[in-house]
């Protein structure tokens, strides 16, 4: 037991230490609504755009971003509630305008809470840094996570993308008991 609490108090200590110098805590985040949580670094602004496809048509969106240590995280919820029949078929085309044109680095299956999904890694045009995504069809929604290293930070193998992408869940109950509930816009 002794070992154990000496170890944790070490691993702690190590992780403080090597942390960036100016970085963010990272805080759980949620959303009731929407059926899903996460962690990032910092504060979320909230903004509601647009996504245009050809197959699945203008939806609204809404973004959850932060950026941190030259690395933008976002969280992208896209409303396909209309067309959730064509979960495949718009799951595809959302994945496809993502890595259209750049330079596919890995794109593999994930799997969360039972829920499947595709995750890639992409390096952006004209050296504009890496994004690292994983995208899920869930409730009829497209719930897209996507970590992109700015240039300005340069360490494209970082954790912190993983750490981000991997934070998700559709088991609400399982978002850190201080999550911070995220503010839906209307």
């Amino acid at each position: 037991m002794r070992f154990t609490a000496l170890a944790s108090l070490a691993g702690a200590a190590l992780m403080a230490m090597t942390a960036p110098a100016g970085a963010a805590a990272w805080k759980g985040y949620i959303s009731h609504p929407l059926g899903f949580a996460f962690a990032a670094p910092g504060e979320l602004k909230v903004e509601k755009g647009t996504y245009q496809a050809a197959v699945g048509g203008k939806h609204d969106t809404i973004v959850f971003r932060s950026v941190d240590d030259n690395i933008e995280y976002k969280a992208i919820v896209i409303d396909m509630t209309a067309q959730s029949n064509q979960a495949a078929t718009l799951m595809g085309e959302a994945q496809y305008i993502f890595q259209d044109r750049k330079k596919v680095l890995m794109d593999t299956f994930g799997r969360v809470d039972g829920k499947f999904g595709r995750k890639l890694t992409i390096d952006l045009p004209n050296n504009g840094g890496r994004t690292t995504a994983a995208f899920y069809f869930v409730n009829g929604r497209i719930v897209s996570l996507q970590a992109t290293v700015l240039p300005a930070n340069g360490d494209y193998d970082t954790p912190e993308m993983g750490r981000f992408i991997d934070s998700i869940t559709f088991y609400t109950v399982r978002a850190a008991n201080d999550a911070t509930e995220l503010t839906v816009p209307k």
